[in-house]
């Protein structure tokens, strides 16, 4: 029932998107890697973009153990990794402003031999690495006690303060480089790593709602998605992931105003707006839930229709823009358009005809088992009368004879139509019909109320309407 071919195109369309944006400079960035004990005869340099990995530079070595990456031009900030050619990834170290330098170390441990010549942001960046290895030895050395004694006891409660004192430790340790090193990029990036912190007014107040609006309202106070070399690194797309499990309704109105307020913080970097336009349209192009492709529709007409995104060419402007097209009539809260079509005495019936509380549209097929089991719940509930509804039953065959026995056959009580016999455009195009049983339900206005549905759903559908 879905569009398979469209969600295939798009989802290549993102996996393309996969893309550095370099500055021109005369000086470029000239990186010398030397590793003693190294094997191979070449190295990659690689860079997170997004949650992909992708490939930068390869170097051939010179003399033993080093190896060179040079270019006229600047490499865009961020994370980037010396990987083997059989794509083990050796270590990482941070591109800053400065891209001139050299990194020298050995086999036995990459991080603790590590020395570093003329780069104060990857000095820096080593030294916490070191520091934190140290901090992590010691959390699991704790945790590992505190296994054993147990939370409750004398000795657990003393671990745990341990713990906890580690742990804050850490966090100090970060702040105060991100004090003394404003400039670096790695000041960024223990910036971006900060978590929310609801001060203790706000979580212990009586109105229970304030700490969710502060955990929201704070949520990007340290991570700047202006900057594009965030893309460069894993947390672009955890803190995303993060931000809409827990601070965004569920809800397509919700997460249309989310998407344009974190779009809107990411300008003017054309760079980050493109990766987060494209990571949502990879998220709702074929949406797991009803009404979500609002979503999808909102990202064509505010973005792609308006501005230029990043690998959009000319046939996928045109697929999306058919795609929103198609699905901008039938999002929830439309009115239906209208199908006029013969019903089983040759006469036209207009849809529009009905004139119940509650009108459902049923696509279906003689031949389709599924199509059955709903006509059958969907007959129980008609019968039962205990919806002021009507059913506005659309076959997709074009065997007249055939789909007037089954109508017999199945008792099916309602309107029904022929969906090949038709004096407005086809149902196919009107509706996203791909496959069958497929069940709309609108209002006596002809509005959507919802759509893709089961007949076992109806009940509990109209009752949530009717409550709320």
């Amino acid at each position: 029932m879905k569009n398979y071919l469209f969600t295939k195109y798009v989802s290549l369309v993102c996996g393309l998107l996969m893309i550095s944006i370099s500055a021109t400079s005369q000086s470029g960035y000239h990186i010398t890697i030397k590793i003693k004990g190294n094997s191979d005869t070449a190295l990659l340099l690689t860079s997170y973009y997004g949650s992909k990995i992708i490939l930068v530079d390869t170097a051939t070595q010179g003399s033993k153990g080093t190896f060179v990456f040079e270019s006229p031009d600047l490499l865009a900030g961020g994370i980037y990794m010396a990987v083997t050619p059989d794509k083990k990834k050796l270590f990482e170290f941070l591109i800053g402003k400065n891209q001139r330098f050299t990194l020298q170390t050995d086999t036995t441990d990459y991080v603790s031999n590590m020395k570093v010549k003329n780069s104060e942001d990857n000095q820096v960046f080593f030294d916490y690495l070191t520091y934190n290895e140290g901090v992590y030895k010691k959390n699991k050395q704790i945790a590992a006690e505190l296994k054993i004694v147990g939370d409750t006891a004398e000795q657990g409660k003393e671990l745990r303060v341990q713990l906890d004192s580690l742990n804050a430790r850490s966090v100090r340790y970060k702040l105060n480089i991100i004090k003394l090193y404003p400039d670096l990029f790695v000041s960024t990036l223990f910036n971006a790593m900060r978590d929310v912190e609801v001060p203790d007014s706000v979580l212990h107040n009586a109105d229970s709602s304030l700490a969710f609006k502060y955990y929201k309202a704070h949520y990007w106070d340290h991570f700047d998605l202006s900057d594009s070399c965030l893309l460069r690194t894993p947390l672009i797309v955890s803190k995303l992931d993060q931000y809409f499990e827990r601070a965004v309704v569920f809800h397509p109105d919700s997460v249309v105003v989310a998407i344009d307020d974190l779009i809107a913080k990411a300008r003017p970097s054309q760079e980050m707006v493109s990766f987060l336009v494209w990571r949502f349209m990879s998220e709702y192009q074929n949406p797991k839930y009803m009404g979500f492709d609002h979503i999808f529709v909102h990202l064509v007409d505010q973005y792609f229709s308006k501005e230029d995104i990043q690998n959009t060419t000319p046939s996928v402007m045109t697929m999306l823009t058919d795609r929103a097209n198609t699905l901008r009539p039938i999002l929830l809260g439309k009115q239906a358009p209208n199908m006029i079509l013969i019903d089983t005495s040759g006469e036209l019936k207009s849809l529009y005809s009905l004139d119940r509380k509650y009108n459902l549209v049923l696509f279906w097929d003689y031949d389709c088992g599924i199509c059955k089991k709903e006509i059958a719940d969907l007959e129980a509930l008609f019968n039962s009368k205990t919806i002021d509804m009507q059913v506005y039953s659309v076959c997709v065959n074009g065997d007249l004879d055939k789909w007037k026995k089954t109508i017999n056959d199945r008792k099916m009580p309602w309107v029904n139509v022929n969906g090949t016999r038709s004096a407005t455009p086809d149902f196919h195009d009107l509706y996203d019909i791909h496959g069958t049983p497929v069940i709309y339900l609108l209002d006596r206005e002809k509005k959507i109320i919802a759509k893709h549905i089961t007949a076992e759903q109806i009940p509990d559908l109209i009752k949530n309407l009717q409550k709320n």
